[in-house]
């Protein structure tokens, strides 16, 4: 009775220490692939431990060690990186990065992946609807094979100018409208009245955000409850291929 009762503690006690993080009800493992920039490589942190990417790959594994997530993220990238194989771009745009794009997440089967390309769009002053075409791009590719996409907001950077800070809000604007469910906020929270990265959250480049953004961005990606959305959607695509067929 003794090691029960202890039990029924320690479990509350992990619930206290840990708040935010939702309790997860599906523990079947899955293939996670992270496309990105700088701060999905871990730009910022002080250790790629405390990065967003692998405090939630630590989290994905706690639910089940089998998980797989790969992070294809590469510092200095944009939307155009992670275009698929044989995408033409513009003239005086970056050709689809093979080996970290969305055909690459493809033929590794990924169940679901998560987009972060937080501003480097907006510095090579790529136009809003370039950066919409690109993410529809990319989401449009993967939902072809049946890969769930999540797509992060634009983040607060320093020194970008008014032109470029209204972009990165109508980008924030479409991002929340056109994905809704499957849109992180990465911009909320962590940003001042200028939209410049709150000095609390700032690295020290003004770029990139500390430990604690990446925490905040780690709990925002949970928040997701993507394992569970891949569970659902695997479930239902089992009872439909149980379904008997009538003659």
């Amino acid at each position: 009775m003794k090691r029960k009762s202890r039990n029924i503690l320690f479990c509350l006690c992990v619930l206290i220490i840990t708040p935010g993080i939702n309790a997860q009800t599906c523990t079947k493992a899955f293939h996670i692939v992270i496309l990105g920039s700088s701060t999905a490589y871990g730009n910022g942190a002080s250790d790629l431990s405390k990065a967003w990417a692998y405090l939630y790959t630590d989290y994905l594994k706690n639910i089940n060690p089998n998980y797989v997530v790969d992070n294809l993220a590469v510092p200095g990238t944009t939307t155009y990186s992670a275009q698929p194989d044989g995408y033409v771009p513009p003239q005086g745009r970056p050709a689809p990065l093979i080996g970290h794009n969305i055909t690459a997440a493809i033929k590794m089967h990924a169940d679901a992946v998560i987009i972060n390309f937080p501003s480097n769009d907006i510095v090579n002053n790529y136009s809003l609807k370039e950066q919409k075409d690109n993410f529809k791009r990319i989401s449009n590719a993967a939902k072809q094979h049946g890969i769930l996409v999540w797509i992060a907001t634009p983040q607060p950077r320093n020194n970008l100018n008014a032109t470029q800070v209204n972009s990165q809000k109508q980008l924030f604007t479409w991002i929340k409208s056109y994905y809704k469910e499957k849109s992180i906020d990465f911009h909320t929270g962590l940003a001042s009245a200028k939209d410049s990265i709150l000095f609390k959250y700032d690295s020290g480049d003004g770029i990139h955000v500390n430990d604690a953004g990446h925490k905040i961005l780690f709990h925002r990606v949970v928040g997701e409850d993507i394992p569970d959305s891949l569970c659902n959607i695997n479930t239902k695509v089992e009872v439909t291929k149980n379904v008997p067929i009538s003659r």
